[in-house]
């Protein structure tokens, strides 16, 4: 900082301009940024070109090579691969809509309790199940029937006919039993 002086300047003085250094510093940054800023600009530009242009080549490239391979594809294979997909969706229906019949035998020989058995069978799949029998007693019976009615599967147990056996030695019960069994039971493994 200048000295103060206590004697009054000239007025020459005032008016002068002022020093060169002064007023260059501030107007010597603004156009170092402004440069700086064009430079980012112009590479950031450059970049973005050089980029575009590699794009477009690995585009051109890739066409050709696609061209190529369709060129190259022999149409009897194509027919072939066709036929085969076609024969693969045919046999993908007829398995989802296969019934696996085995599900039933299955649920009969899980649920059947040990005092009752079966002397005959009939089974179609819009008319569901008959099924004719011997158990033990009536309780047996009506336990059977209960064991069936507990089952998801089994959407309607109906008893067609009860009666006791004519063997006098073993006083066994003949009875009829109709189930209708829900479809999906008939879908899944």
């Amino acid at each position: 900082m200048a000295d103060p002086s206590l004697i009054a300047k000239p007025r020459m003085e005032y008016a002068r301009s002022p020093r060169r250094g002064e007023a260059g510093r501030g107007m010597g940054i603004l156009v170092f940024i402004a440069t700086l800023f064009l430079v980012l600009v112009v590479g950031a530009w450059g970049g973005i070109y050089y980029y575009k242009q590699s794009l477009t080549q690995t585009l051109d490239g890739l066409t050709r090579e696609l061209s190529q391979l369709e060129e190259d594809l022999d149409k009897e294979i194509i027919q072939e691969i066709s036929r085969v997909d076609h024969g693969l969706r045919t046999a993908r229906s007829l398995l989802s809509a296969h019934i696996y019949s085995s599900n039933l035998f299955s649920l009969l020989e899980e649920h059947t309790l040990s005092s009752v058995y079966y002397t005959s069978f009939d089974y179609s799949f819009e008319g569901g199940v008959s099924l004719g029998g011997k158990a033990q007693d009536f309780v047996a019976l009506h336990r059977q029937l209960e064991e069936f009615r507990s089952l998801p599967v089994v959407t309607h147990v109906k008893l067609d006919t009860v009666q006791l056996a004519k063997e006098k030695e073993s006083p066994e019960v003949d009875f009829k039993i109709s189930l209708t069994l829900a479809e999906n039971m008939f879908r899944f493994r």
